[in-house]
């Protein structure tokens, strides 16, 4: 599977040839020069069949997984040093879930107000939380938590967060940064009474 770099890559790449293509088609018909127009089109179409090859190859690679307790999940951008785990649950009137956010970046901030959850409980019911993320940056080095609120009726046991970016560009993305990737990738909820350990 394409690493997140490699897929942002690739659909660069793939933008610029098919303009670069279209644009000499263009000329190509302009100037009465069919054979070069013709050529043009079909090179862009060979760029654009190895784009959707690889960016159908990411989900039949992707694979289902629940990550442990404690565990984290990693989003990239150029490189990936924004990483989200689940430090706590606590149960309530709405169901409290402690997410961690840390950044091992030397530099540059990150943005965890780009990303989206789901709790999926063991009944397989799908929530969004109640509430929204801060509007802050995560500094290069720094870690904090955040508790997300899910309504009342979801339940810790069994469930799982599903963390990915929200719905942009990244979904035309090939491989791993794929947003539709991401969601397979699920971490598991401590039980309430190991909460904060």
């Amino acid at each position: 599977m394409l690493p997140p770099f490699l897929g942002a890559l690739l659909l660069l790449a793939t933008a610029g040839f098919v303009a670069l293509s279209l644009l000499v088609a263009i000329i190509g018909g302009m100037s009465g020069n069919r054979v070069l127009a013709r050529r043009a089109l079909w090179s862009g179409a060979a760029m654009t069949g190895v784009y959707v090859f690889f960016w159908g190859l990411g989900f039949v690679l992707a694979r289902s997984s629940v990550l442990a307790p404690g565990k984290d999940v990693s989003f990239c951008g150029l490189d990936c040093h924004l990483h989200v785990s689940v430090d706590a649950v606590q149960p309530g009137a709405d169901l409290g879930v402690t997410v961690r956010f840390s950044s091992d970046a030397v530099q540059a901030p990150e943005w965890p107000k780009e990303l989206q959850f789901q709790l999926v409980d063991g009944q397989g019911r799908r929530f969004a939380p109640i509430n929204a993320l801060p509007d802050r940056a995560l500094l290069a080095g720094e870690s904090w938590t955040h508790e997300l609120h899910f309504p009342a009726g979801a339940q810790a046991k069994g469930a799982m967060l599903l963390v990915s970016w929200k719905p942009g560009i990244d979904y035309l993305v090939p491989g791993a940064g794929n947003p539709l990737v991401q969601r397979r990738r699920r971490l598991a909820l401590p039980p309430a009474h190991l909460s904060g350990v």
